[in-house]
């Protein structure tokens, strides 16, 4: 029998272009949208200038791909780098699969698509493919990453990414197998660092791995033939409560993952575990026009998990804030919002936002998503006034944004806008034009 590589890898070098259908295109389509409204969001924040720096000491400037798609270039793994660092530094990007897979996948196939040329169908099948490998892999092991302090977007982006790489370079099956494996030994990526520069860098690494991986295989780099599934292996090294699923084959002709988890579009540019309760306060402070010096408790009711990941009850900076609970809910109360605009420091240091976010009580539902097993079934918020008026959400089952929710067309647009400065408006709409026509005008 073949090891679960070799399957993967005759996976990523077959042909799929009878599997994407219109909804897919489209569901693709946004991904790179969405992604491309990130990248421009996140050019001038700190993480993404000294990353710049370092690669640019560390890596030969070859001009194949454009950099945060101005005149600036630079070789393909670097500029899919900095894109990826750039589209996650905010961490405004698209969620699913545990993790963030379009801020990895997609600047690796726009770097590919500068380099060669990569468009239509061959730029589609690319993503689907990665997005197939990071789901399945993510299937496989039976505990939440985030759990054990593992970072999905880093150790299963440079699988994706690498399953992208080798099907948008049409690198043969033997050594798209080689490869994963070399890929294999090198995803990593730590939650701990959530709440600091590191973690957007580890999208950017995700891809520096992958392209090693596949350059490395291409070469003739060999891996062994049970990295993924051997005893020793990938699975295993990642599962260590309960037995990962080493024995299932991969079963290319199987429907394809996105048809039933699609990415999930971030409304807000805060972490996703925050964003189903962001969508209730803003709720409760519309119905009831709350005034805050009223407000006795507000209490945020999500899972362990995502309580675990929204660890900053008092957040000193604008990224720690990003992964508080307390500020979501303070900043949806103070501000009527939670943008891009008032993450500053004077906004997290704001005297009335300090004494909501004292406020604020986080409760467990343990009673599991089996859509997003990191999430609750549904999560709820309670504003409890000095009176003792209790205002409650109710459940929330869904972000708006998320695949079952999704954004319209105009809100997401408003999202691409809201990352750029006024005068880049202009050239903004057009990038969406170019892309829009790009998927529009292709044969499916």
């Amino acid at each position: 029998m073949k090891t679960l590589s070799r399957q993967m890898a005759d996976f990523i070098t077959s042909d799929i272009a009878g599997q994407i259908t219109p909804e897919v295109c489209q569901t693709v389509q946004l991904a790179f949208l969405d992604t491309a409204g990130c990248i421009l969001s996140g050019r001038d924040e700190e993480v993404t200038r000294l990353f710049a720096s370092w690669v640019n000491r560390c890596y030969q400037n070859e001009q194949e791909a454009s950099v945060f798609f101005s005149p600036q270039k630079h070789t393909a793994m670097v500029a899919a780098m900095l894109n990826a660092v750039s589209g996650h530094a905010l961490d405004f990007d698209d969620v699913a699969l545990a993790g963030h897979p379009s801020v990895v996948l997609v600047p690796v196939l726009l770097a590919e698509s500068d380099r060669s040329g990569l468009t239509g169908q061959d730029l589609i099948s690319a993503y689907l493919k990665g997005y197939e490998i990071w789901a399945d892999l993510l299937n496989r092991i039976p505990d939440p990453l985030h759990e054990k302090g593992w970072h999905p977007t880093a150790v299963l982006g440079t699988m994706g990414a690498t399953a992208a790489l080798c099907a948008a370079r049409q690198i043969d099956s033997e050594k798209t197998t080689h490869a994963l494996g070399i890929a294999a030994s090198r995803a990593s990526g730590l939650v701990a660092n959530f709440g600091s520069m590191c973690k957007p860098l580890h999208a950017g690494w995700a891809i520096e791995y992958a392209y090693g991986a596949v350059e490395m295989a291409a070469m003739g780099v060999t891996a062994s033939a049970d990295a993924l599934e051997g005893s020793t292996g990938f699975l295993t090294a990642f599962s260590d409560r309960h037995a990962p699923d080493r024995e299932r084959p991969f079963e290319k002709q199987q429907a394809l993952s996105i048809n039933t988890v699609k990415p999930s579009i971030k409304k807000y540019p805060v972490c996703y575990a925050s964003h189903r309760v962001i969508d209730g306060v803003l709720q409760l402070r519309q119905q009831h026009n709350i005034p805050i010096e009223h407000i006795q408790t507000i209490t945020a009711t999500v899972s362990e998990t995502n309580a675990r990941v929204l660890k900053y009850q008092h957040p000193g900076t604008p990224l720690q804030a990003k992964f508080s609970m307390p500020f979501a809910c303070a900043s949806a109360l103070v501000y009527g919002e939670v943008s891009l605009q008032k993450m500053t420091e004077d906004d997290i240091t704001n005297p009335a936002i300090r004494t909501l976010m004292e406020k604020v009580k986080v409760s467990i539902n343990n009673e599991a998503c089996p859509l997003e097993p990191s999430f609750a079934l549904h999560d709820d918020v309670t504003i409890t006034l000095k009176d003792n008026t209790r205002l409650e959400s109710g459940p929330i089952r869904f972000a708006l944004g998320h695949a079952h929710f999704p954004l319209a067309p105009a809100q997401l647009e408003a999202k691409i806008l809201s990352c750029v400065k006024p005068a880049e408006r202009e050239s903004t709409m057009a990038l969406i034009a170019k892309l829009n026509n790009h998927f529009t005008a292709m044969a499916i």
